[in-house]
């Protein structure tokens, strides 16, 4: 394959290689059978997955954890391998999107179901009055025809009881609620798009399931190795010290992207009984956006030099919002504690990938990948390549303003020693 990547020995240097830039996003994703099912928008492809496998030399005696599993691109790639995989989120959806890409399902029975599903739709009189108790909070961004269908089918889903139902069932609904909304997820923000035209929620539905229906071939052909998502937080895991051989992920860049509200229409559908849960997800996650809060506490961290001088520059700058100094110091803070609980993890001679990309705030670029290399090196992770993989652009508020400055979105490797 083009763009390959090779073994990580020995290698210091900075190298740009933009034929990696379509596997830095999930373009290739979207066009893959069951990566396809749901997919994030800030996230990384298969492709990119099995070249850092192959990179690594990992062989099916190792074991992989990302622990930002997003939508599990990085378990069922590894799935694919035969290498046994694990991943963890402090987002219930990426949990449940992840395993629901895992599972072995019975044909048959997912079959059954849907006819069964079909039925229903067609007989009124089979159909219940739904509950809605979310409904307050999502009225509105859903029609209300539409949001009744969905609150129904959520509801006819918990009703069956049945994993096999749930995984397949509720993954179908969530991948379609934004194209059924008033809404767009637009960078770090969840849009109201005014006079957006609709299709009907039980064909869009159907055509979901069929073509899901139509993947779990590929399933059956995967090999049977350990792979799994647990709800969990990267700073401090529940797995046992050197039981990995490599870690491969994309942590939360520090843009202000708040996921809590990029994916407030499938938490709340899916997995939230409340706008207070949902609000204690929020704080509790990685202060990489600006309500989130401390957590948890390190007296061995000590800030990157160059994080010091950045935040005296950003307190002499206009900022439209200066809770992002402290944002910024709590990520870094926040990062160190992601890289100890790594470094704890990794076997001797692991390897670590992250994709993440820089930043800019009041003109200021935030070189995030330096300052990570930083982090990594401070707990004795040793830094051995960093590859840009793409440039991207500012923000049309940040480029009228202070003018167009190319952000990198690199690849970075470590090797613990």
């Amino acid at each position: 394959m083009r763009g390959q990547i090779t073994k990580f020995e020995n290698v210091k240097e900075c190298k740009e290689n933009l034929e990696l830039k379509h596997l830095v996003t999930p373009y290739q994703n979207k066009k893959l059978p069951v990566y396809d099912w749901y997919n994030y928008k800030h996230s990384f492809s298969r492709d990119l997955v099995i070249k850092l496998i192959e990179g690594f030399q990992l062989q099916k005696c190792d074991k992989i954890l990302d622990p930002f599993c997003g939508s599990g691109t990085t378990l069922l790639a590894c799935k694919e391998m035969g290498i046994p995989v694990y991943g963890i989120d402090i987002l219930p959806l990426s949990v449940f999107i992840s395993n629901a890409k895992l599972k072995t399902y019975d044909k048959n029975h997912i079959e059954d179901s849907i006819k069964e599903f079909k039925d229903i739709l067609k007989d009124k009189r089979k159909r219940k009055k739904v509950k809605g108790r979310q409904k307050n909070l999502l009225k509105k961004f859903f029609r209300e025809d539409i949001l009744n269908n969905i609150l129904f089918i959520k509801e006819w889903i918990e009703d069956k009881n049945d994993e096999q139902i749930k995984y397949f069932f509720l993954t179908a609904l969530l991948s379609i609620l934004e194209s059924v909304s008033y809404t767009r997820k637009d960078g770090g923000f969840l849009r109201i798009v005014k006079n957006k035209n609709f299709s009907d929620v039980k064909s869009v539905y159907l055509s979901k399931l069929q073509k899901m229906f139509t993947d779990l071939e590929l399933l059956y052909a995967l090999p049977n190795s350990e792979a799994k998502a647990f709800e969990g937080d990267a700073r401090k895991t529940i797995f046992k010290t050197e039981e990995f051989s490599a870690v491969i992920t994309s942590p939360p860049y520090p843009n202000r992207h708040d996921y809590t509200r990029v994916y407030f229409l499938e938490l709340m559908v899916g997995f939230m009984e409340s706008y207070d849960e949902l609000k204690n997800l929020r704080y509790f996650s990685i202060r990489s956006h600006v309500e989130a809060r401390k957590r948890f506490t390190d007296e061995s961290y000590v800030a990157p030099e160059i994080l010091r001088r950045l935040s005296k520059k950003l307190e002499d700058t206009h900022l439209p919002n200066r809770a992002v100094i402290t944002m910024l110091e709590g990520y870094f803070e926040d990062m160190y504690m992601v890289f100890k609980e790594i470094h704890r993890l990794l076997k001797p001679s692991g390897k670590v990938a992250f994709v993440v990309g820089d930043v800019r705030y009041g003109g200021i670029k935030i070189p995030v990948s330096d300052a990570l290399i930083n982090l990594g090196y401070s707990v004795g992770l040793e830094f051995k390549e960093k590859i840009t993989a793409r440039i991207r652009g500012n923000s049309p508020q940040q480029m009228k303003k202070y003018g167009k400055e190319p952000m990198e979105e690199n690849i970075l490797i470590w090797i613990k020693r």
